[in-house]
Parts: C-alpha cells; structure tokens; sequence
C-alpha cells in the first residue's frame, strides 16, 4: 500500500543483474561480419577465422562415424548416468594417467564440450569477490564466467614473441583471495606451449590457489615442441582442473563433448551441476568418443601431420609479406601474426581484409589488450582455401602503400 509520501517502487528490467556484462562472443564478432556479408552481396568470403575444420579432408575417422550410427541404431538414445557411462571414464582416466597424472574414474567428468566443463569448473570454484587469474590474451568465455560467478579478473600478461608468463609478475599478481589461476597449452589463440610449469606449481602451492589448464589441443603439438600438463607435477593432482575436449584430437567439433579431471571432491560438486543441469552427455555421442579414444590413433597423427604442413605453408607466407612477422606456433591450428609493421591496428587490419579482400581473420584485441597488433588466423582449411586468403591478405598489405 502507498501513501502520497511514498516514492513509486523502482523500476526494474527482466534481466538479471548478473546479464550486465552480457555480450556475443568477441572471438566471433568476425564470423558474424563475414557471414552477414555473404548474405548481403553473394560474394565468396575467404574464412580464416573461424576456430573449427573446413573442408572434407578432416572428418572424424570412420570408426567414430561407425560407432556413433551404431549407438544410435542400437537404442543409445535414453538418459545415462550423469558424470558419463564408465567404460568412456576409465578410458579418459587412462588418457590423464599416461600424461603423468595417476587417475581414477571418480576423479573424471564427461562434459557437453570442454567449454560446457569450463563453465562449470569457473562456476563451482569462483565466490563472491574471488581473483581468478587470466592470461592476457586469452580465451574469453573465460572472463565470462568469472564475472557472472561474481569473481574478479586479473590480467596476467603474457610476454611476446613466445607468449611465455612473467615468473616475478605472475607472483606479484597472487594474494589471499586468488582462488585460481588458468592457462591453457597450448595457448589460445597463439599456439605456444607454457613453460616454467614447475615455477608456476610453486607459486600455486604457495598461495593455495587452484589450476584450470585448459588442454584442447593437447594432440596438436607438433615436435620438436612436446604437451606437458601441469597435473603431472608433484602437488598437483589434487589443486588441478584438466580440460579436454574430442573436438580438436578427433575431429569432433560438432559433437559437443569433453572431459574434466580433478580430485573427487570438485568432480562429485560438477557432477550435481552438471545433472541439475544439462544432465547428461547423449549416449551415442560418449559411445562415438569411446572409440575415438580406445581404436587406432594413426588418424589422429596423420592429421596432426596435415596440420603441421599447414602452419609451415601459412608461416612462410606470412613471413614473405613485407610488414608482417609470423613466430611459428609450437600447437594448435592457429597462426598469431604480428602486423605492427602495416601500420595499422589489429581492428583495423581485420576491417580492411574482411571489407575490402573478403578474408575473414580474428582481430588479436579480442582476446586481450595485449592481442593488440595481432591477428588469429586459422589454417585448419583446404590447402586451396588457405593459398587464396594468404595471397588476399599479400594484396591488402601491399595496397596499403
């Protein structure tokens, strides 16, 4: 009941106020622009920044294929046991102990992606007023959730040409409210391994902070460089979340699963996030990634190979255009050039390819300030594909004179 006195009740929206930082995803805002191109001219755009596969040279192996048509012709399609059927937790607990981490099945999670068991991991660990540590740049769902679960991000910048993490910073930047530290090897969207792993440990222990190591491509290091997993160093088990995903090793992208390991405790607190949730991983899906890990992995190397010869092509390329300098990456599908030398930043850069050239790259800025002068390019594509958007990009710098 009101009075003459009294104010009118405050208006409020439908939205929560945890919406507030609410916006699409900065890494695909050139996706976007490529796409609405298409539709408005019909022109054919050159996709180099898209973070999937292109092109019918990578499917997953037939097997996979085989056993996902199988599961599901076979009556696969019912709800399952929320953390993921057994068979597939042993076979991933056998993945993390050969990478040096002794592991169980209660200490495994099948997740919808590994984005879907980042979310949840940042969710479950991250209070109210917690600092959780970036790496700058980074990958930004990330950020996302540490500002939704209420925590705070701090940017740990990563020092260049090799991305690597300032020892003595990153010890500067840990108090007693860091509840967590991510990085993730290799890197997002650079494709250098982290090193110091066993500084980095130290540090970790010392502070009682938490490790979200975010592992995707931990298939997709090209030698002489090797994937290592800070899991694996004594101490660590039991204050490290691992990330992987069957997307990147297996080719899988669209099926939309991954896994997490970490000691029982936080695995059983996802496990009820994860049911209250999205419940469960479908069936047949965990029955295709069973044998994607369990069959033959020359698939996997042959594609790691592939890609390999890919990065040198885009590498070589990038290099022989005056103004640009391409480190090569020691993992993933992605190139991180530096186009400082164009004059221009890496928005605009980004803008001049995708307006004028119709190569569509990922602007460095939208993973971090320090991803300024930058720009993700993806060669994860048919060598046709990947030879037209470099000789594109070759034309929009030399035009620029």
């Amino acid at each position: 009941m009101t009075t003459p006195n009294t104010p009118p009740p405050t208006a409020r929206g439908p939205l929560s106020s945890r919406t507030s930082h609410f916006v699409l995803p900065k890494q695909w805002a050139s996706m976007r622009r490529a796409e609405q191109l298409e539709r408005e001219t019909g022109n054919r755009v050159i996709h180099l920044e898209k973070g999937d596969f292109q092109g019918e040279e990578f499917r997953p192996a037939p097997h996979i294929l085989e056993a996902c048509a199988r599961a599901v012709h076979d009556g696969h399609v019912r709800y399952v046991p929320g953390p993921g059927l057994p068979e597939l937790r042993d076979a991933i607990a056998e993945e993390a102990t050969r990478r040096g981490r002794p592991t169980v099945r209660e200490e495994v999670l099948v997740t919808m992606g590994a984005k879907h068991a980042l979310t949840q991991s940042l969710l479950t660990l991250i209070d109210n007023g917690d600092e959780a540590i970036f790496p700058n740049p980074g990958y930004p769902p990330d950020e996302f959730w540490i500002t939704y679960a209420g925590g705070r991000v701090v940017y740990a910048p990563l020092v260049e040409p090799d991305f690597h993490f300032d020892i003595d910073h990153l010890a500067q930047l840990m108090n007693d409210r860091t509840k967590v530290l991510i990085i993730n090897t290799p890197q997002r969207p650079n494709g250098m391994t982290v090193d110091r792993l066993t500084e980095i440990s130290e540090l970790c222990r010392r502070h009682d902070v938490m490790v979200i190591s975010d592992e995707i491509f931990s298939h997709m290091v090209y030698p002489p460089a090797e994937h290592q997993t800070i899991a694996a160093i004594e101490g660590m088990a039991d204050r490290t979340l691992l990330v992987d995903t069957f997307s990147k090793s297996y080719i899988m992208t669209g099926f939309r699963i991954g896994w997490c390991v970490a000691n029982r405790d936080l695995i059983t607190a996802m496990d009820i996030f994860q049911q209250n949730s999205v419940t469960n991983v479908p069936a047949f899906v965990q029955l295709a990634a069973l044998a994607a890990l369990t069959g033959p992995q020359d698939h996997v190397i042959a594609t790691r190979e592939r890609l390999r010869a890919k990065r040198d092509r885009a590498v070589a390329a990038l290099n022989a255009i005056p103004g640009i300098s391409c480190p090569s990456p020691d993992g993933s599908f992605y190139v991180f050039p530096d186009i400082r030398g164009t004059g221009l930043t890496a928005q605009q850069f980004t803008d001049h390819l995708i307006d004028r050239y119709s190569v569509g790259v990922v602007a460095g800025t939208a993973f971090g300030d320090r991803g300024e002068g930058h720009v993700r390019i993806t060669y994860a594509v048919p060598d046709d594909v990947l030879d037209e958007g470099l000789s594109r990009i070759r034309q929009a710098v030399e035009n620029l004179g």
